[in-house]
């Protein structure tokens, strides 16, 4: 009798909570658009030169612009996307590569979770933080914006505790 109250504490309902088939869904729609984006991305390679040049010509028209409107921290951000710019393409097929296989522990990580699975929490866990680190591989820290950082954690954050408040039901 009392294994079988223990049995029933420990069992996790069947039906799966609406919240977490929202988030769920969510991230599904997130990494299955980035997984695509990135697949696209490496068959596509890296941008030519002229590419590049076009996009470091309009990004100094806009961080100049920034500067002679007395905005200097959003000039100095521009600054620092022209460096990241450039250093994504220098790496292209790593940065490329490292998304796709990121990516793809997040959607596995939400697979689980939607499956019922609290292994899938952590692996969403290590998605979140990797996602957050991965610029550091490829361009150096003085140059990725603080802002930048920031907003990566906070959605990072945000998903992890609401993930989180679904806990009780994931095995």
């Amino acid at each position: 009798m009392n294994d079988t109250l223990e049995n029933q504490e420990f069992q996790t309902p069947s039906k799966r909570p609406g919240f977490l088939t929202v988030l769920c869904i969510l991230t599904f729609v997130y990494t299955g658009l980035s997984l695509i984006s990135s697949m696209f991305s490496l068959v596509s390679g890296p941008r030519s030169e002229d590419e590049m040049l076009q996009s470091k010509v309009e990004m100094t028209s806009s961080m100049n612009e920034m500067y002679d409107l007395g905005a200097a921290w959003a000039g100095d951000i521009f600054r620092d996307l022209i460096h990241m710019l450039d250093s994504f393409n220098q790496h292209h097929t790593m940065m490329t590569i490292s998304s796709i296989l990121i990516v793809a522990i997040g959607l596995f990580g939400a697979i689980l979770m939607f499956k019922g699975r609290k292994l899938g929490f952590h692996l969403y866990i290590i998605y979140s933080l990797l996602l957050v680190v991965q610029v550091y591989f490829f361009v150096d820290p003085k140059y990725v914006p603080m802002f930048f950082v920031i907003t990566n954690l906070v959605l990072a954050g945000l998903f992890i505790f609401l993930y989180s408040r679904n806990l009780k039901w994931l095995k």
